[in-house]
């Protein structure tokens, strides 16, 4: 369901930031078909669906011909992408907090998909340079590559760590020498909020 105008749904963000890469790469905007084929879409008549909704939206101009796509010029030059808390890079605690505020990043930082930032609480992670004080870009999804870095609920508490696995079991392992593994045990009450694709810190003097 549309909630404004230009509210964006997971799939037209997708197909938006494909037209973008496309123009970008090869100075040229993609086909439906190619659309199609990228984001695996059965059927022409649901892309032309999806860019009549970015049309509609203002992101999207599209013309007569087989590549008349004009994404470039309509892309903000910032877009707001919500502050929803705190994440703890250290002993993980309850971080469910609602939107706190948002930053306008600049859209070629930001991957496809549902995006959100949280604050870094704690030097767990330091090694990987996310420090204290640091915000997060996440992209909310619930799946990982091992090795990934994600924002992991577990047990009620959110924490940030390197998903990995050591002895056929799952472990949200620090980049500090100074914190221990945190196992992911068959009975914990765990999922992935997101991978986290970015890092943006504040400059020094800023209030952490």
């Amino acid at each position: 369901m549309e909630t404004s105008k230009n509210t964006l749904t997971s799939r037209q963000s997708d197909i938006l930031h494909f037209i973008h890469a496309h123009i970008e790469q090869l100075g040229y905007p993609p086909t439906l078909r190619e659309i199609a084929q990228k984001m695996n879409i059965r059927g022409i008549s649901a892309v032309r669906k999806h860019l009549d909704a970015l049309v509609r939206k203002g992101h999207l101009i599209r013309r007569k011909g087989a590549r008349a796509l004009d994404a470039d010029s309509l892309l903000p030059a910032t877009v707001p992408v919500p502050v929803l808390g705190r994440v703890v890079a250290g002993i993980p605690v309850n971080a469910a907090e609602n939107r706190l505020d948002t930053i306008a990043i600049d859209p070629s930082w930001i991957p496809p998909g549902p995006v959100f930032l949280l604050r870094v609480k704690g030097d767990s992670m330091k090694q990987a340079a996310i420090l204290d004080g640091d915000y997060v870009l996440v992209r909310a999804k619930e799946t990982a590559e091992e090795e990934a870095i994600v924002v992991a609920e577990i047990d009620g508490e959110t924490t940030v760590k390197r998903l990995r696995r050591k002895d056929g079991r799952l472990v949200l392992a620090p980049e500090n020498p100074d914190y221990n593994d945190i196992p992911v045990h068959e009975n914990s009450a765990f999922r992935i909020v997101g991978t986290v694709c970015g890092v943006f810190r504040p400059f020094s003097g800023g209030s952490r």
